[in-house]
């Protein structure tokens, strides 16, 4: 596995951004004049050790905390690199971790699943990091593209870093773990936030603005919607690609309707045979 770091780009004055392989996977970094914030941790200790030094290096200040927006490889793993300082993730990380791929993942990146690390400060709802006339907030709107993202808000600079919840360049990610219906009212939270000066910057990608956000928070919500009424509707899974429209590639929404049609089934919603009316 090839593993890899850019240098970071300022996007804001304060504010910065490096893309770490093999997943190009954004790495935030939010400085204040006492210390910085780093924004997901890369894929391995060793890249989340190395993401550290850069990020010290690049801030001038100290870090003096670590947030990780969801529980997928190449935003968590990193995260044993930064146990000595304070570290932020949904209390749902916790028992990410013990879940049945996270031993192949890391046999597959090189190290064993006893070098990784929960967060230490892991919540809920919101927390607010001071870093010396600035301050950033990380907060849970809810479950979406998996039951924990955290996004974090840098409410002086006008940038939101949003993790998978968005994402430019591909589809966003829509796997077994997320919450397809739940996850357009998540993004409200965040576009509730938005106006004409915010930058947006995604867990994959480049930077983008609120015109960007709100359309692709309403090409997420038509899977799950044109989902259900093809349900409504008796169409089986089988059928539903041709059947439906579709605001994603073939290959995106192929892989998506077995997991949502799952989750319909979930809510007791399968397709049946529709009764003709006399």
């Amino acid at each position: 596995m090839q593993f890899s770091e850019t240098a970071f780009e300022q996007l804001r004055p304060g504010i910065w951004r490096a893309v770490a392989s093999p997943a190009s996977v954004t790495i935030g970094l939010v400085a204040g004049d006492g210390g910085a914030l780093l924004i997901d941790t890369g894929s391995s200790p060793s890249q989340g050790a190395r993401l550290r030094e850069a990020a010290e290096d690049v801030a001038g200040v100290p870090l003096v905390a670590v947030v990780v927006t969801h529980a997928h490889f190449d935003h968590y793993y990193g995260l044993a690199a930064f146990d000595d300082l304070p570290t932020y993730g949904h209390e749902s990380l916790i028992d990410a971790l013990a879940a049945d791929h996270v031993e192949q993942e890391a046999a597959e990146l090189g190290f064993a699943t006893t070098e990784l690390k929960p967060p230490n400060r892991p919540l809920s709802l919101a927390r607010m990091v001071d870093l010396g006339g600035r301050h950033a907030e990380i907060v849970h709107f809810g479950r979406g593209h998996t039951a924990g993202d955290l996004v974090v808000i840098v409410p002086e600079a006008e940038v939101i870093f949003t993790g998978d919840l968005l994402e430019q360049g591909a589809p966003p990610a829509m796997g077994p773990d997320c919450f397809l219906k739940e996850w357009p009212a998540a993004l409200d939270g965040v576009l509730g936030l938005v106006n004409e000066h915010t930058l947006l910057v995604p867990g994959h990608g480049e930077p983008f603005d609120r015109v960007f956000a709100f359309t692709q928070r309403a090409e997420i919500s038509s899977v799950y919607g044109q989902a259900e009424y093809l349900v409504s509707q008796g169409v089986a899974a089988a059928d539903a690609l041709a059947a439906g429209e579709w605001q994603f590639d073939d290959d995106t929404i192929t892989a998506v309707l077995p997991i949502v049609y799952a989750q319909l089934a979930a809510e007791g919603k399968l397709p049946g045979r529709r009764l003709r009316l006399l």
